[in-house]
């Protein structure tokens, strides 16, 4: 298991996939096209409405697959799909095959189970950088700016402004 914090494991992956080369870094981050440069296939499909989606690798070597719900709105696969390369970053070196699955239900979503605090971590770091979010926020930009800039949802977007300590200015 990797021991790179969530933080230092999105801004390195953020940097190797998802910049113009110079350092720069274009907003939103597109997770759709980071699952295809780290080869890892995204299906959308008809899941249970208890589940937001899924990682899964059958063979240490084998193909990654990545399956979010279809009927979620497009923000919310957006940040399932990076909360699901956050488990594929921490676990791509495990000689096991890997499996995760985000639930929707109560204890997955109270945030006890470490391996979900971590992709959560990561997911946040990497559609919504810290840095980024601070910078804007000192600015002066709303949480509807800072969501639209993000492309993420404005409960997502209170919960990394809370978690950043900036909500109460």
């Amino acid at each position: 298991m990797a021991t790179a914090t969530a933080k230092d494991a999105a801004r390195k992956l953020r940097m190797q996939y998802w910049n113009d080369g110079m350092g720069n870094i274009a907003f939103p981050i597109d997770p759709w096209e980071i699952a295809e440069r780290l080869g890892i296939a995204v299906r959308p499909a008809m899941l249970d409405n208890n589940l937001a989606g899924f990682i899964v690798r059958e063979q240490a070597d084998g193909p990654t697959e990545i399956y979010v719900n279809e009927s979620d709105h497009p923000v919310r696969q957006r940040f399932t799909l990076a909360h699901e390369i956050g488990h594929y970053i921490r676990h791509q070196d495990d000689p096991e095959p890997m499996g995760f699955v985000d639930e929707r239900a109560e204890l997955a979503s109270s945030g006890t189970d470490p391996e979900e605090i971590w992709a959560n971590q990561f997911a946040a770091e990497l559609l919504m950088p810290a840095a980024i979010v601070k910078k804007w926020w000192a600015e002066g930009l709303s949480i509807g700016d800072l969501r639209r800039k993000f492309n993420v949802s404005t409960p997502a977007m209170n919960n990394r402004l809370a978690g950043l300590g900036l909500l109460g200015r």
